[in-house]
């Protein structure tokens, strides 16, 4: 599995998202990808590039020669390969307001989630996501990805009901409650493979139903702190503290 912690040294180095196969050799990137490479991350003519498709894998190149929207690049060697993860992290969040979820989506992915998916709860408001909204959220993921040095892209899923992704899903289930345990303690029960979903109700908390439905599922509780924590931030510290426990690294 990939991880963020060996990247100190190169941290300055910009580094960019590009979708498809790569390989040594010429590559020209255009459009957003270009003006953000340029206009962003500031990489001149000569200047170190990282790329990673998303597969694991994350190449060294060099920035060349560039126009009004288009940057030739040179890929060279195999910088950093790694397995996917053994444990695929789910974050579940109750539907929030579209700035405050946006906000946290990006903290999500550094914190670790493999997967993040907005969820209807009893409580939640609105939970409608259009296509253009979705195709927003993939990309502040990518985005998240390409700074905190992920080489695998989280997937964002469009909002569903807690009951249908319960349905639909196979694996551990976590949920952020305040009179749970803290991590350490369920330490021993996090699995050694496959799927963990963390359940994050929104504002105005999960409702007793849902609550109900998932203790019938065996869902552990998890305690965040001492002190109540919004919707977002619960999310955010969960899945940083859930990936701490599940994370083991394959590959160099």
């Amino acid at each position: 599995m990939e991880f963020s912690s060996r990247l100190g040294a190169v941290a300055h180095v910009p580094r960019l998202f590009h979708p498809g196969p790569l390989g040594p050799g010429p590559l020209m990137i255009a459009g957003d990808a270009a003006k953000r490479l340029t206009a962003v991350m500031r990489a001149a003519e000569g200047d170190p590039v990282l790329l990673f498709t998303g597969d694991g894998k994350e190449w060294n190149a060099t920035a060349g020669m560039r126009s009004r929207d288009t940057v030739q690049l040179t890929v060279a060697e195999l910088a950093r390969q790694a397995a996917p993860p053994q444990v695929v992290l789910e974050t579940w969040v109750g539907v929030l307001r579209t700035s405050r979820f946006e906000e946290a989506l990006e903290k999500i992915v550094e914190a670790g989630a493999d997967l993040i998916r907005p969820v209807i709860c009893e409580f939640s408001q609105r939970g409608e996501a259009s296509g253009a909204r979705l195709e927003r959220w993939r990309r502040i993921a990518i985005e998240a990805s390409e700074q905190c040095g992920r080489l695998f892209v989280p997937e964002v899923l469009a909002p569903a009901p807690l009951a249908r992704a319960l349905d639909a899903f196979r694996g551990t289930i976590v949920v952020a409650e305040g009179s749970g345990e803290s991590s350490m303690a369920l330490a021993p029960l996090m699995p050694q493979a496959g799927h963990l979903a963390l359940v994050v109700g929104p504002e105005g908390g999960l409702s007793p139903t849902e609550r109900q439905t998932l203790a019938r599922r065996g869902a552990l509780q998890l305690a965040l702190g001492p002190y109540i924590l919004r919707t977002e931030t619960a999310a955010i510290v969960g899945t940083a503290a859930l990936r701490e426990l599940t994370f083991t690294e394959h590959g160099g």
